[in-house]
């Protein structure tokens, strides 16, 4: 499991709640608090919908208009999904056994409070693996998106 600060909060947060950098993932959940507390589940209501959740490009605009203003928020936590075909992508590329009923579920979890954002990163398999590769997989790959963001310098270990 990766455990990161956002030393760039600013920058972080841009490409979280304004920009679409995140959008292709998935939300589970999220809480904030600024003069009220709004949560939200992020699991979908419809039947067909090809996720278990909502997108987060489809709450972000709401997200932030809860939080923008002359004040920061006092805390926020947002549990991010990757989608299951990028999380069937990752596992093949890695030789790695891709049934789409056995698909692990990857997860950013996103805790700001006191001034500080953390970043952590979380799997959820459906089978035992006796390896442990696919926490560091997961790790290596967040590691990637940041990069690719240019985000690799706003975060520390």
């Amino acid at each position: 499991m990766l455990g990161l600060t956002v030393t760039r909060l600013r920058d972080f947060t841009q490409h979280l709640f304004i920009k679409d950098s995140f959008d292709s993932f998935f939300l589970s959940e999220a809480r904030f608090a600024t003069s009220f507390t709004a949560e939200f589940d992020g699991k979908a209501l419809s039947e067909n919908a090809p996720q278990p959740y909502i997108s987060w490009g489809q709450l972000r605009p709401v997200a932030f208009q809860l939080i923008r203003g002359k004040e920061l928020p006092k805390s926020f936590s947002l549990v991010l999904v990757y989608s299951t075909e990028k999380t069937a992508a990752l596992l093949a590329a890695a030789d790695r056994e891709t049934d789409p009923e056995m698909l692990p579920s990857l997860f950013i979890n996103l805790r700001y409070r006191q001034e500080q954002l953390m970043l952590t990163t979380g799997v959820s398999e459906k089978s035992f693996y006796p390896d442990f590769g696919l926490p560091k997989l997961w790790d290596r790959e967040v590691l990637k998106i940041l990069a690719e963001l240019g985000l690799e310098d706003a975060v520390r270990s």
